[in-house]
């Protein structure tokens, strides 16, 4: 591998150098022990900025440091490396991947820094707070990241995601059904974290290391494609591109579209929605007049927003504090317990009074809407959303949702919530409201272990009792003679 100088600087690391132009601006000196009479004053040099690479050892990363090495005393910063080990891989391919970049830093003359997670650590939060591994992964990664930086005293942590990064993101949030705010794909910058690779390709960083004669490590669960980014990558891609030569083009022309429209629908929803804390409720409200009198994307984003609020107080387990992260109105992503925006929508349109949703409780009383911490962890929070037809499985029972009625179901409209039961749900029958306790006497009571409530747009559809000898519909609302959009629900046991 050759080294930093003695060498023209190619069209990668003037790429990189570009992108880091608006970040130069020389932090603050330290102050100044005052000059004696007399005594000329010593010049003032301010301290030159310090950036914090993440690197894991693959090859965009391994190349973004390997340019931020050649940069670092043209531009004029400081430049250190982290690299974690989260302990989900196999241990000799981990400790040989933090092998490899803490030899590069050793060539580059670059302080290294490794974090590692307890293996099992990332399954067990993952487990814990209902997401992905990789969701799970971030947390930790970025925790890692943060924290090595405030003790560097780091200004910014640079992370190696390439417009490969952002095609990909891109389509996963288009069939994730993203909002504007998802589609708008990976911001350059978000809080402490800034991406110097966002304008170059994968080819471009391949070209690079082969120029440079720069090793790189690959990770083997990039060919798993039980990951949907995998999925994406290995299959979908080339797809598109022998079918639609220019789809990238098109889809990054979206994303900048998509990031106008959530900029404007962001800054209309925090005009419109004051939210105010309410300390005896624990809970961010509004006046619920005014919000379901605005239109309904901008009720689901104040929603997002109140969201953003408890996770900057860091008052649940799913929505993390993000310290150097958004701005307490700002955007949230996937991955961190964020409730989906489906279920939002829900509670948005006045579809349900109180709403369990992942970390958050939304409820409309007393005038007001209520957004706060569920409350819940574990086994004790759940919900599922069923948008269409088919058979869907929680908590230990299924439902088979289908047009052709039949004896032993219940009749609900789409979208259709199940989740845990609140004790001031009621069903609506015969122009009377009943609790779930009114369908059971205090014999059956002993029962159950546990009952469910099922609401749609109109309000409680259901009761489920989970009972020893399998799932039972307790309660339901009546039939229609016809169902027009509606269908009908099933129990099947587990």
């Amino acid at each position: 591998m050759d080294k930093p100088g003695g060498r023209g600087v190619s069209p990668f690391e003037e790429a990189v150098a570009r992108a880091l132009t608006p970040l130069m601006e020389p932090a603050p000196a330290p102050p100044m022990e005052p000059a004696l009479p007399m005594e000329p004053a010593p010049p003032i040099r301010p301290a030159p900025p310090v950036f914090l690479a993440a690197v894991s050892g693959g090859a965009d990363s391994t190349a973004m440091l390997a340019a931020l090495a050649v940069l670092r005393e043209r531009l004029g910063f400081s430049l250190r490396c982290i690299h974690v080990d989260h302990g989900i891989r196999p241990r000799e391919e981990s400790r040989g991947d933090a092998r490899a970049v803490r030899a590069l830093c050793g060539e580059l003359g670059v302080p290294f820094h490794l974090a590692s997670v307890p293996p099992g650590k990332i399954a067990e939060t993952a487990r814990e707070r209902g997401l992905g591994i990789e969701g799970a992964a971030r947390l930790y990664r970025h925790a890692a990241w943060n924290r090595v930086a405030r003790r560097i005293g780091a200004r910014r942590v640079l992370a190696a995601h390439t417009r490969d990064d952002q095609l990909e993101t891109i389509l996963m949030r288009v069939l994730r059904g993203s909002g504007p705010g998802g589609l708008s794909g990976i911001p350059r910058s978000r809080g402490r974290i800034f991406r110097p690779l966002l304008d170059l390709g994968r080819a471009d960083v391949l070209a690079y290391l082969e120029e440079r004669g720069i090793p790189f490590r690959t990770d083997s669960t990039n060919a798993d494609t039980r990951f949907l980014r995998n999925r994406v990558r290995r299959r979908l891609i080339p797809r598109l591109d022998s079918l639609f030569p220019h789809w990238r083009t098109g889809l990054l022309g979206l994303a900048e579209t998509q990031a106008l429209a959530a900029a404007f629908i962001s800054a209309e929803a925090r005009r419109r929605f004051p939210w105010v804390r309410e300390e005896a409720a624990g809970a961010w409200a509004v006046p619920a007049g005014g919000f379901f009198g605005e239109p309904e994307i901008l009720r689901e984003e104040a929603l997002f927003l109140a969201a953003g609020l408890l996770r900057r107080e860091g008052r649940t387990a799913g929505l993390e504090p993000d310290e150097g992260g958004p701005s307490p109105s700002g955007p949230l992503r996937r991955g961190t317990g964020v409730p989906r925006r489906g279920t939002l929508r829900l509670f948005a349109r006045g579809g349900a009074a109180a709403l369990d949703a992942g970390p958050l409780r939304l409820e409309r009383r007393e005038g007001r809407v209520f957004v706060r911490p569920s409350g819940t962890k574990g086994e004790e929070g759940f919900s599922l959303l069923i948008k269409a037809p088919g058979r869907y499985k929680l908590k230990g029972l299924a439902l088979d949702v289908g047009e052709q009625g039949r004896e032993g179901g219940f009749f609900a409209r789409l979208p259709l919530v199940l989740r845990q039961h609140y004790s001031d749900d009621f069903i609506i029958l015969k122009g009377r409201k009943l609790s779930a306790s009114r369908a059971l006497d205090k014999k059956r009571r002993s029962e159950y272990t546990g009952i469910m409530t099922a609401a749609d747009a109109e309000g409680t559809a259901a009761f489920i009792g989970l009972g020893r000898n399998g799932p039972e519909i307790l309660l339901s609302r009546e039939k229609e003679k016809s169902p027009g959009d509606g269908f009908f629900f099933y129990l099947t046991g587990g």
